[in-house]
């Protein structure tokens, strides 16, 4: 997960996202690397604390979430997210999980270990 040498687009406006891993390091290092690049960043180590922070009131635009968690997985998360909060975009990544466990969701994927830029563009888009 590396910004270093990349051209990193910028956000269209100050995008909010939520970043979902149940791995406080990876977590933690999405979010610096996020907001480094002028994201409005809030993290949640795993699926039933980003529905606590998307039912709280506070708005989002986008989850970047993993999917390898334990109770709630990124799938199912993702799955709320459509029924609960549908304008929200989400992006799933995993350095386990890869599209093929995925075949009906219609979220952007990327696995682990990723570049942030790959990861802004699919936020962005």
């Amino acid at each position: 997960m590396s910004a270093a040498g990349a051209t990193l687009p910028a956000p269209r406006q100050r995008c909010r996202v939520l970043v979902v891993d149940d791995e406080h390091d990876l977590a933690d290092l999405a979010q610096d690397l996020l907001l480094h690049s002028g994201f409005d960043v809030s993290v949640a180590y795993g699926a039933p604390e980003a529905l606590q922070m998307l039912g709280s009131g506070r708005v989002f635009d986008a989850v970047f979430s993993d999917i390898m968690m334990p109770g709630m997985d990124g799938i199912a998360l993702a799955e709320m997210i459509n029924v609960l909060h549908p304008r929200i975009r989400v992006v799933l990544t995993s350095g386990y999980a890869g599209p093929s466990r995925m075949p009906h969701s219609h979220h952007p994927f990327i696995p682990k270990p990723y570049r942030i830029a790959q990861v802004i563009a699919l936020l962005v888009s």
